[in-house]
């Protein structure tokens, strides 16, 4: 029987696609608990530990990770006030984790990066107070095999949307691109990353779904294989606050029809029915739409 600390569950997407969401029902299981934060970055993100992992044996490899450590010290340990790897555990702890890490890094880079992440993540699930901890890092998506080099009893839900829809979302954020037309871009790059890594990862590691099919289409079944696929039993404290929080109407979908004037509309389509043929080409489902 493996250890409920060592059989985490990462939750990923394009961005904008909706991994919160899935994040906050799964929080709601009595044996699952979200992240605090509910993104915690470090081993997925970007220049994060798992990327300086993949270069261990590359002349970068030192580089890679002295730069992961830079970024957990200083971008993801205190992001804000109440957001980041501070509201559960003191820069000191982090600082002397990420020295034995570097000292270690060079002989024995897997476990290096293991120690590292597992001191970390013990910090925040008892912060917490997981019992079985669920993570909602975006880039968990196009990691999801290398994310089984550190914990590989792990599993991974990858959760896909309209590209329209994400892209429209993301030009109203604060982060990520501002042009609607360079979401589309990044989502279809970020469609790609996903679909292979899960291609990568071993057999049963990885689940897609659509949100369209978790908020509307098939919520039931969408609920069901999420349960399945993480050997969870049935909730009804999950199901009360799915069927009472979780709405059609909360997913906005076709809102890059609402959001825009006709022509910029017709426009995004016309882009992003291109971005689907190339996808198709390499046999890459494309979400339903919702409208």
């Amino acid at each position: 029987m493996v250890d409920n600390n060592q059989t985490p569950i990462f939750v990923g997407g394009t961005g904008r696609s909706g991994s919160t969401i899935v994040g906050h029902l799964l929080d709601h299981h009595p044996r699952v608990t979200l992240t605090r934060p509910m993104e915690v970055r470090f081993i997925t993100g970007n220049d994060g530990f798992i990327d300086a992992l993949v270069k261990a044996d590359s002349k970068r490899a030192k580089k890679a990770a002295e730069l992961a450590v830079d970024r957990l010290l200083n971008r993801w340990f205190e992001r804000a006030e109440n957001v980041g790897l501070h509201t559960s555990m003191s820069r000191e702890f982090v600082e002397n984790a990420a020295t034995a890490y570097l000292a270690e890094f060079h002989a024995h880079p897997q476990q290096a990066t293991q120690s590292l992440v597992f001191a970390l993540m013990e910090q925040v699930a008892q912060g917490c107070g997981a019992h079985r901890w669920v993570d909602t890092t975006p880039a968990n998506a196009r990691k999801a095999d290398r994310l089984e080099l550190i914990y590989p009893h792990s599993r991974v839900i990858v959760v896909t949307r309209d590209g329209r829809d994400v892209a429209a979302s993301f030009v109203h954020q604060n982060f990520g691109p501002s042009d609607v037309f360079a979401a589309i871009e990044l989502w279809e790059s970020r469609m790609i990353k996903s679909h292979n890594a899960a291609l990568k990862a071993s057999p049963g590691h990885v689940l897609t779904i659509e949100l369209f099919d978790l908020v509307e289409a098939n919520r039931d079944l969408t609920v069901n294989r999420i349960l399945d696929h993480l050997d969870l039993e049935p909730s009804s404290e999950m199901l009360e606050w799915f069927n009472s929080t979780v709405t059609t109407q909360g997913s906005h979908a076709g809102r890059w029809r609402r959001d825009f004037d006709d022509r910029t509309a017709a426009a995004i389509d016309e882009c992003y029915a291109a971005a689907c043929e190339r996808l198709k080409a390499q046999g890459i489902e494309i979400p339903a739409s919702g409208e």
